[in-house]
C-alpha cells in the first residue's frame, strides 16, 4: 500500500511539471528550472548535434565504427562478441513478434519472461563493449549538446525569462557546479518519460482530466504547436487509452494501470477474434479458442455460461478415441 502510494505521488509532481512545461530543481542549494524540450528546442538540437560532429571529425576524434573495428583488431572486442549482440537483438525482436501472434494468457506471459532474460543478456554485452570505448566523434558531439540543452533550457525564475547562464559564464562554470547540474537533468528526465507519462494517464486520479484532452486550448490554454513533447504525449496518450477503454470494456481491472500488459491484452483479443471469424464464430463462441483454459476465456472476456474450452480429449472420445491428422486440422482451422 504504501509503495502504491509512493508511486502516485511522484506521478502526480510529474503530472504537475508537466502541466507547467518545466521542473524545479535544486541545484547544490540554490532553485533553478529545468524547460521541457519542445519542437524547436529539438531542432535547434539537432543542428547543433550535426555541427560538433563535423567539428569532432575535423580534430581527427575516431568514429564509433572505427573505434570498434581498432578494438576487434587489437583483440579487445571480437566479431564473435558483436554478432551476439546483433544475434540477441534478432531474438527480442522475434519474440515480440512471437507475442503478438498469441491469445493465451500463459503463452503471452511466459514470452514476456524470455523477452526480459533477453533484454538482460542484450545490455550485458552492451555494457561490456561500452566499457571499452574511448571519446568518439559521436560521445563528443552528445556531451556538447547536452551542454547547449542546459545553457538553452535552464533558467532563473519560474516564468523562464532569465536564462541561469551565458554562454560565457557557462564556458567558465566549475566542474561541481557542472556535475549537479547534470544529476538533476538526469533526475528530471528520470522520472518524466513515455513510460511515466502512460502510466499517469491510467492512474485514478487523472480521470478527472481525461475527457478534457481532446482539445489542447483546453487542456493547456496553449495552441498544440506551442507546447513541448511531454504536453503533446500526455494528450497522446489520453486519447490513445481513452479509446483502447471505450472499445473494450470487459478488460480485467489487474491490467488497467499497466501499459505493456493494457497492449498485451489487445493483441490477444484481436487474435482470438481472428481464430473465431476464420472459424465461422460470428459469436464470439469461446469453443473455437483451442487449448484456452478458463484464465484465458476470462481474460479474453469470453467465459460465459455455454461457453468452454476445446477439450482435444473429449473431441478424440467423439471420433471413437483418437484424431486423425484431418480431424486436427479441422480443429485448428
Amino acid at each position: 500500500m504504501e509503495q502504491s502510494k509512493k508511486k502516485s505521488n511522484y506521478l502526480r509532481l510529474a503530472l504537475r511539471d508537466i502541466k507547467n512545461g518545466f521542473s524545479e530543481v535544486n541545484i547544490l542549494g540554490n532553485p533553478f528550472y529545468l524547460k521541457h524540450m519542445s519542437f524547436d528546442d529539438q531542432v535547434d538540437i539537432d543542428l547543433i548535434y550535426d555541427d560538433y560532429y563535423q567539428l569532432a571529425l575535423s580534430k581527427n576524434l575516431p568514429t564509433h565504427e572505427a573505434v570498434l573495428e581498432q578494438l576487434i583488431e587489437e583483440g579487445q572486442w571480437s566479431k564473435k562478441r558483436e554478432r551476439e549482440i546483433k544475434e540477441q537483438e534478432d531474438f527480442i525482436d522475434n519474440l515480440i513478434k512471437q507475442k503478438k501472434a498469441h491469445y493465451l494468457r500463459s503463452e503471452i506471459e511466459r514470452i514476456n519472461k524470455d523477452i526480459e532474460e533477453a533484454q538482460k543478456k542484450l545490455n550485458e554485452l552492451k555494457n561490456g563493449r561500452a566499457a571499452l570505448f574511448s571519446r568518439t566523434a559521436e560521445s563528443y558531439a552528445e556531451e556538447r549538446v547536452n551542454d547547449f540543452y542546459i545553457l538553452k533550457c535552464l533558467y532563473k525564475d519560474a516564468e523562464l525569462k532569465k536564462i541561469a547562464y551565458t554562454q560565457e559564464e557557462f564556458d567558465e562554470i566549475d566542474s561541481e557546479m557542472l556535475f549537479a547540474i547534470i544529476k538533476e537533468y538526469n533526475k528530471v528526465y528520470k522520472y518524466i518519460n513515455d513510460e511515466s507519462i502512460q502510466k499517469i494517464v491510467l492512474e485514478d486520479f487523472y480521470n478527472l482530466y481525461m475527457p478534457f484532452a481532446e482539445n489542447a486550448m483546453e487542456f493547456y490554454g496553449k495552441a498544440i504547436c506551442s507546447l513541448s513533447y511531454n504536453q503533446l504525449k500526455l494528450l497522446i496518450y489520453s486519447r490513445f487509452f481513452k479509446n483502447i477503454f471505450q472499445q473494450h470494456d470487459k478488460m480485467p481491472e489487474e491490467i488497467k494501470k499497466d501499459p505493456d500488459k493494457i497492449m498485451d491484452y489487445i493483441n490477444a483479443n484481436e487474435n482470438a477474434k481472428k481464430i473465431m471469424e476464420k472459424k465461422g464464430n460470428k459469436e464470439n463462441n469461446a469453443e473455437s479458442i483451442v487449448g484456452a483454459t478458463n484464465e484465458d476465456l476470462e481474460y479474453l472476456g469470453l467465459k460465459g455460461k455455454n461457453q468452454k474450452t476445446l477439450s482435444l480429449s473429449d473431441e478424440a472420445k467423439k471420433k471413437g478415441g483418437s484424431l486423425s491428422m484431418d480431424d486436427m486440422m479441422k480443429l485448428f482451422g
